[in-house]
């Protein structure tokens, strides 16, 4: 296999891209003939398959075309037990070959082969009318009648008829020419270009260590590379960082393999028991794996009814997996109809946007539908017409259209610029451009991109700017007083005490609007100037003269209380509206001195503390006029102010910086 010496580039014209070939067709209609004939490989590689005369596993082989280009070309299994290796070998090729025996004709594994190949969106390719050298040239126009018929019921009705036959050769010519013609007629497949491989064979080599095998679906792999196996059988980071070795194209060592090409992977850090069929060689991976895909299924007009709720099989690569199906807007599905559902895996799978897989019934196990892949990491979700809406935008809309989704399902959240220009729903799009078009000035409903580079939906910003405009107007009506609030109690009211980094952006929106004003109390409204109204208004100017009449006696919060004839609660707001409004200060514990009233009693303390050099608290009693505790809370407000100096009993001034006096 995989050598680690000198290595040469696979031959082959490079103007002519890789394509991958896939066979089908009802058991023993010379699938495995024709394709020895062709290439000269028997792809029957067990002991088996070569006793039973059938294809159990993919066989592959490389055939080259007369015009130089190089086909790989996989082998199906046609027996009705094997159809789920037939899907391994269907998912991912670009043109088909299907065989079907003249002495036979259609059978149901014809029908069901090349139904799940039109499932699979495979644009083209060529029925190959095998064993000619059998029948009579009678047969031989009865069996391609009975073909074309059949042909006229798929979307394969233009599709070439060629007779031929594996053992005598007659016919291949024509058959090569064909292939030809159909390969230079593929477009380029309509895949998510993630670089990334379905594993369908695992085996150790003496010397050389483990090695998987797929086709390449995407991209470009080449020799020291790290990659990824994906869903991970063990912890994920045991799987993370696995590197490759050396690659091989069809037993040829390679420097770069490419999307479409056969390839065999020798890889490092990977013991043979931490690899299966099923899973994904993947290279920077931007989708992780999940329970959860969003999908539009299709069924077969030959299909039952599918319920609302069904336990399904899924084909996709080299993975089956059981899932139960939940239809997204209705309930029930047609036969021959589509509608979008939501797959639930009953174990890790990994999916990208736009996969195609097949839908198998799980008794009888027969082929039901197919589907493509549209969000394959969704929340889960019941039956509903929103989340058809949301599909079909997904699927459907415009670059634009799925950003400003996006953005608006991120919502309270940004989205930075780069990653939602490389969104793994953008696939299809340009995503610049689509983020471009959000953030033009004449967008309608577009994004809003911070100073940091968080992009948020506008429509959704605006309304919380809105919310956080009438919290702040309602705050200042029910409580005049106390107009403000913390960003804290701002989070509690509208986010549940949640981090909203929208709700921050909102603030500073109205901040720069100036219809917010920050202060050592909060934000208010810019309308909510904090003067007090009514009966409140009349209640503050009782307040302050009772406490200038008191002189260095002010009143306690209860004492006026008393006077007010009001509770603690509402005393104890009045006041510190008044506070905010730097009417009164606090001093003490519940101790507050109208302004100016406070500055003419600190002036009298501090000029008798210059006259004396320092001060005690008697002498301040004494000065004052007060009691022991009204002269203590002055000090200790002249020290916490640091107008102060204590020095054991008493005070002296602090030495004042020039233009400084004597304040509250």
């Amino acid at each position: 296999m995989v050598s680690t010496a000198s290595r040469r580039a696979a031959p082959g014209p490079a103007a002519l891209g890789s394509l991958t070939l896939g066979t089908a067709g009802h058991i023993d209609h010379g699938k495995t003939t024709l394709v020895r004939a062709l290439t000269g490989r028997d792809t029957d590689r067990l002991k088996e398959e070569k006793e039973r005369g059938i294809s159990i596993e993919l066989g592959f082989a490389e055939l080259a075309l007369p015009g130089g280009r190089l086909l790989s070309v996989v082998d199906v299994p046609g027996h009705e037990r094997f159809v789920r290796n037939m899907v391994s070998g269907a998912t991912g090729i670009d043109l088909f070959l299907l065989t079907v025996a003249a002495d036979d004709g259609v059978m149901p594994q014809t029908r069901e082969h090349l139904r799940i190949i039109e499932l699979l969106g495979i644009g083209t390719g060529v029925v190959a009318l095998t064993k000619i050298d059998a029948v009579d040239e009678e047969m031989v126009e009865l069996a391609e009648a009975d073909v074309r018929d059949f042909l006229e019921t798929t979307r394969y009705a233009d599709v070439p008829i060629v007779p031929v036959s594996g053992v005598t050769g007659q016919g291949l010519d024509r058959l090569l020419v064909a292939l030809e013609v159909a390969g230079d007629a593929v477009s380029v497949r309509s895949v998510y270009p993630a670089v990334r491989m379905p594993v369908d064979r695992v085996f150790t080599l003496r010397g050389i260590g483990t090695v998987v095998t797929g086709t390449l679906w995407a991209g470009a792999v080449t020799p020291d590379e790290v990659v990824a196996i994906l869903p991970a059988l063990g912890p994920a980071a045991e799987h993370e960082e696995v590197r490759i070795r050396s690659i091989q194209v069809h037993d040829r060592p390679v420097e770069e393999a490419v999307g479409g090409q056969r390839v065999a992977l020798n890889l490092t850090g990977l013991e043979r028991r931490e690899v299966r069929r099923g899973q994904w060689v993947v290279k920077t991976p931007q989708v992780r794996p999940s329970y959860l895909a969003d999908a539009r299924i299709t069924l077969l007009t030959e299909a039952s009814v599918l319920e609302r709720v069904s336990r399904v099989r899924v084909d996709h690569g080299t993975q089956e997996v059981l899932a139960k199906l939940v239809l997204a807007d209705r309930e029930r599905l047609e036969p021959g109809s589509s509608a979008y559902a939501q797959l639930r895996f009953e174990e890790l799978a990994l999916m990208y946007p736009g996969d195609r897989f097949i839908i198998r019934g799980l008794t009888p196990v027969t082929t039901v539908g197919g589907g493509v892949v549209v969000d394959p990491s969704p929340h889960k979700h019941g039956t509903g017409t929103r989340f058809a809406e949301r599909l079909a935008v997904l699927e459907e809309g415009a670059g634009e259209a799925i950003a400003r989704l996006l953005l608006e399902e991120a919502f309270p959240h940004s989205l930075s610029r780069r990653v939602l220009e490389h969104s793994p729903y953008l696939w299809k799009h340009d995503g610049r451009k689509a983020v471009a078009v959000l953030l033009a000035p004449d967008a309608e409903d577009g994004a809003v991109e911070t100073e940091q580079g968080g992009l948020f939906h506008a429509s959704s910003l605006d309304a919380l700017v809105e919310q956080v405009r009438s919290t702040f107007s309602a705050q200042a009506q029910v409580d005049a007083a106390n107009p403000y609030l913390s960003m804290g109690e701002l989070r509690s009211r509208l986010a549940g005490g949640k981090e909203w980094p929208a709700l921050d952006t909102a603030v500073q929106i109205l901040l720069a609007a100036e219809e917010l004003v920050r202060s050592e109390h909060g934000l208010r409204s810019a309308e909510a100037t904090g003067v007090l109204e009514g009966e409140e208004a009349r209640l503050a100017e009782v307040a302050l003269d009772r406490m200038v009449g008191a002189g260095a006696n002010t009143p306690t919060a209860a004492d006026l209380g008393v006077t007010l004839q009001t509770n603690e609660v509402a005393t104890l707001r009045l006041l510190k509206a008044l506070e905010r409004n730097g009417r009164v200060t606090r001093v003490g514990e519940d101790l507050y001195y109208e302004h100016d009233n406070l500055v003419d009693l600190l002036s009298t303390i501090a000029e008798a503390m210059q006259e004396r050099g320092q001060i005690t608290l008697a002498e301040v009693r004494d000065l004052l006029g007060t009691t022991r505790r009204y002269a203590q809370a002055l000090l200790e407000h002249m020290d916490s102010e640091g107008m102060t100096l204590r020095v054991g009993d008493a005070r002296r001034m602090r030495r004042r910086k020039r233009g400084e006096g004597v304040g509250a």
